[in-house]
């Protein structure tokens, strides 16, 4: 799997460069499996869904190939590449943003096409905007500079009668641990430790249909913005 990724990244790479802008000032890059959710979204969502979520943003994707397939667009001064390849369960899903436009960054991109890809509903993946609690399968994106262009990260929770939250934390390159958490009313309260960190990280956000959005808490301050959007599962 590593080989793969080195692989898509690099085909990504040259290929952003071949489309997009000279001097490309912001780029940005996102990497999701779904092969371990529960209830794994098929690999005919993927292309659907990416072509669909780039076109909330004004991209028209091009598609080409069929697994891998490849989704390629431009829109001014901001190129967007995605690949989806299927994998014996699930896909595995790239989006690289390459953007010169000062008013639109890589990540503010990558992240509102990220929302979209996950926020659409699907009967096989168990998620949408009628499930309640904080329980599921969820694609995390934020602001925070903690890696690269912004943090992202996949959350599987578990939600007790009482609220308590347990799970873990995959497609993360900052391999946390859950140290726990809490969902009460529509506010969830999650602790996360990543790997070699002296301190742990806090989320607090509240739930709105099938997404969480709030703010992260790290050594004393509120440093930045996330949004989770379920992909599958429910507690209530």
């Amino acid at each position: 799997m590593m080989f793969l990724r080195r692989t898509l990244l690099a085909s990504a790479a040259f290929a952003m460069l071949a489309a997009a802008p000279a001097f490309a000032v912001d780029y940005g890059r996102w990497f999701f499996s779904t092969a371990n959710d529960p209830k794994p979204l098929p690999f005919s969502e993927c292309v659907k869904r990416a072509q669909a979520a780039m076109a909330t943003q004004g991209f028209g994707a091009r598609v080409g190939g069929t697994n891998p397939a490849y989704l390629d667009a431009t829109s001014g001064a901001v190129s967007v590449t995605a690949f989806c390849v299927g994998q014996p369960k699930g896909f595995y899903y790239v989006l690289v943003v390459m953007s010169d436009d000062g008013s639109k960054s890589a990540l503010s991109v990558g992240n509102a096409i990220n929302a979209a890809f996950f926020g659409s509903d699907t009967s096989a993946g168990g998620g949408g905007a009628t499930a309640t609690g904080a329980g599921g399968t969820w694609q995390l994106t934020s602001n925070c500079k903690f890696v690269g262009s912004g943090w992202q990260s996949t959350l599987d929770l578990s939600q007790a009668p009482n609220g308590a939250l347990t799970g873990m934390v995959r497609n993360d390159p900052l391999t946390p641990v859950v140290v726990g958490g809490q969902f009460t009313g529509t506010t969830m309260n999650l602790t996360l430790r990543p790997a070699d960190w002296a301190d742990n990280m806090q989320l607090t956000g509240d739930l709105s249909g099938g997404k969480i959005a709030g703010k992260v808490h790290h050594l004393g301050g509120d440093d930045c913005t996330f949004t989770m959007v379920r992909t599958a599962g429910s507690s209530a």
